[in-house]
């Protein structure tokens, strides 16, 4: 009995990071309207990397992630992690800066 509880647990929560794992893009009303336009990649091995699109470049920044709960950590052992809420499919980050952003699964 307890090794059913234990492969339903561990399949429970290979779901929940399926449910994370791959590509994120930024969306936004405009499809013209691409500067500064982020990406975050999610790997199964609880790193990825957050993209901003330049107007001649790319900057990529590689990162360490965790989920807690709807909310996914992105460096959560910095100062300032950044922190996403899954919200029905979709990623919203409460910048300060920028405001909310949503992010789409590719």
């Amino acid at each position: 009995m307890s090794l059913l509880l234990v492969l339903v647990a561990c399949n429970s929560n290979s779901r929940d990071l399926d449910s994370i794992v791959g590509v994120w893009n930024e969306y936004r009303d405009d499809p013209n309207d691409d500067y500064g336009l982020g990406t975050y990649k999610f790997n199964s091995d609880g790193t990825g990397y957050f993209m901003v699109k330049g107007y001649t470049n790319r900057q990529k920044h590689g990162f360490v992630w965790e989920k807690q709960g709807d909310k996914i950590i992105v460096d959560p052992n910095s100062t300032n992690p950044t922190i996403l809420e899954l919200n029905n499919g979709l990623l919203i980050e409460d910048s300060n800066l920028f405001g909310t952003i949503v992010y789409r699964k590719k």
